[in-house]
């Protein structure tokens, strides 16, 4: 992960593009400095209402996510409502990331009355921000946000699938770094991985499904089921194999059956699956083995 510092617009301009690509770059290493450099100069690189929905949505993420920073993070949005390219969906972006924060600190949210598809995503996106830091929290919000949706019924299109689907992944993969868990932050863990799964299915195509699969399997292993996890790794191998998948595909795929292997010991399930891995590993794109090359020797070791 590169934390370079970010290209500054004057006197050599960059684009739009090419300032949010170097953005998502460095914003997980140097939080507080990519956000200050979107409040400005990034917001005067902004010239359509797509562009600012964008900037916003990166702005959103740090704060919520890295830095738990709900006060910080609604004034900087707060200055992008007066921005001239303010209009449509990046307002409604806008209104959307401020509900999110509100509900953090514990307010209800500001604003003209949102629609029952836009409290659900809020929801859920204010769950995913309190997972390390409110669990108990989190679990009431992101509950609140599957039981509004079970009572909605939205259609395969509506957009609040894919915003339960994207949480509930992070919470999960969030949740998995930990070192270690307590009971309410595994059960989080376990219900966020298997919501994600269901809401792809009518938010996604087969890659999402599949690798949804791949996050399941993951979840059980460090919730200790071997057993359940090698199920959800065979699901994902499934598909692949069914879909003719890219090797990088393939090669996650084997790499989940062969970590479930080595956890319950299977020696001759390790071996085989450790085969599939290099397999896949040859098929892979030079600029992808770089990346995957230590998961293939953390393997072999």
């Amino acid at each position: 992960m590169t934390t370079s510092a970010l290209p500054d617009p004057t006197p050599d301009p960059v684009s739009f593009d090419t300032f949010m690509a170097q953005a998502w770059d460095a914003h997980a290493g140097q939080p507080e400095v990519v956000a200050a450099r979107l409040a400005s100069p990034g917001t005067h690189l902004a010239t359509t209402p797509a562009q600012l929905g964008r900037l916003a949505g990166l702005l959103h993420h740090i704060h919520g996510t890295h830095l738990g920073a709900w006060d910080a993070g609604t004034q900087a949005l707060q200055a992008l409502l007066a921005h001239p390219q303010c209009t449509g969906q990046a307002q409604a972006e806008i209104l959307r990331a401020l509900a999110t924060l509100a509900l953090c600190r514990g307010d209800a949210p500001e604003g003209p009355p949102q629609s029952l598809t836009d409290r659900i995503r809020v929801t859920a996106m204010a769950a995913a921000h309190l997972a390390e830091r409110d669990t108990p929290r989190a679990m009431a919000l992101w509950q609140d946000a599957l039981g509004q949706c079970h009572a909605l019924q939205p259609g395969a299109g509506d957009p609040c699938h894919r915003a339960l689907a994207v949480t509930g992944n992070n919470l999960a993969s969030t949740l998995e770094e930990k070192a270690m868990r307590t009971p309410a932050e595994r059960q989080l863990m376990i219900e966020a991985a298997q919501a994600a799964r269901l809401h792809w299915e009518q938010a996604g195509t087969w890659l999402e499904v599949e690798r949804a699969e791949y996050r399941l399997a993951r979840t059980w292993l460090k919730a200790g089921d071997a057993s359940q996890a090698r199920r959800h790794a065979q699901a994902c191998q499934a598909i692949v194999q069914a879909q003719a998948a890219p090797a990088l595909e393939h090669f996650f795929a084997s790499e989940a059956l062969a970590l479930c292997a080595q956890a319950a010991g299977d020696g001759p399930g390790l071996a085989e699956a450790r085969a599939l891995v290099e397999r896949a590993f040859a098929g892979l794109a030079e600029s992808d083995r770089a990346w995957c090359r230590p998961i293939l020797e953390g393997l072999a070791a």
